[in-house]
């Protein structure tokens, strides 16, 4: 009983230095980019969808609609986002790129996948899949408790 104690205070201490030097990460790769490390999320999801209600970033980045607001206002001021009316429903706010903004978020991905690249670049094969699985498995674990809160 002891020992599962001492596994789980090691795997707590271990998730919160992870977590720390990731927003360490995090905020120097969104400053390269002259973004604050939340907008650089944002324009991140973009990667994959060219347009997100308001409704579905609070739900992925699990901010208030108020702060997603926020933060969408400061990249239209930037000239990276689009804010409109959903036509179907007009208490809904449709945010898509702006023309100027997909080279830039090609760039940003780009430059955050080499930067993993260089993550993976100092662990062998067989460690590399070592971490993926346990990866896997901590979001997998996270994301159930995530949902059930």
């Amino acid at each position: 009983m002891e020992n599962e104690l001492k596994k789980a205070e090691m795997l707590a201490q271990l998730i919160c230095t992870l977590t720390r030097n990731c927003n360490i990460k995090e905020e120097h790769f969104a400053s390269s980019f002259n973004l604050s490390p939340t907008e650089a999320k944002i324009l991140m999801l973009f990667a994959f969808s060219p347009t997100l209600s308001v409704r579905e970033l609070t739900g992925l980045l699990k901010l208030t609609p108020g702060r997603i607001t926020q933060i969408v206002s400061s990249l239209e001021k930037k000239k990276l986002l689009i804010r409109s009316a959903d036509p179907n429903d007009k208490r809904n706010v449709i945010v898509s790129t702006s023309p100027k903004c997909q080279p830039f978020i090609n760039n940003l991905n780009q430059s955050y996948i080499d930067l993993h690249k260089q993550v993976l670049e100092k662990v062998d094969k067989e460690e590399q899949e070592k971490i993926f699985s346990s990866l896997k498995t901590l979001v997998d674990i996270f994301g159930s408790w995530v949902e059930n809160k």
